[in-house]
């Protein structure tokens, strides 16, 4: 698990799921500029572990391919499992979302943070980047 503040609870909460460190740390970065309490995690493993012991967050951003016993579409259909409406983010640098159809929107690599900031808004079904959260 990679390091960070504590989750704020008076703030909508975002598990960015990615192996790749420069992406993650730029992406979470973003993200809590914009007024998100990120959790980064770098593998979906990782991320069932933090979940576990301390509860669920309001949005998964998770990559496709990565390393560990599961990919992050494994991730996002076993966390569906225990919360159906977790809205969720899937990211991959491969051309297509195949066998993600139904589990989220789909942001192809390399994506524009600012579009991705945007979609986590969306997602959360909250304002635009500009508003007060």
């Amino acid at each position: 698990m990679v390091p960070q503040s504590e989750p704020r609870p008076d703030r909508p909460s975002i598990l960015v799921v990615e192996d790749e460190a420069l992406i993650r740390t730029i992406l979470s970065d973003e993200l809590r500029m914009a007024g998100f309490s990120v959790v980064e995690a770098t593998c979906a493993d990782e991320a069932l572990s933090y979940l576990s012991a301390i509860g669920m967050v309001d949005l998964v951003f998770t990559d496709i391919q990565m390393p560990g016993s599961m990919n992050g579409l494994d991730l996002v259909r076993r966390l569906r499992q225990q919360n159906p409406s977790l809205p969720v983010i899937i990211t991959s640098g491969n051309a297509g979302p195949k066998g993600a159809e139904g589990l989220g929107p789909f942001m192809a690599k390399p994506y524009d943070m600012e579009q991705a900031v945007e979609m986590a808004f969306s997602a959360l079904g909250l304002g635009s980047p500009g508003e007060t959260m």
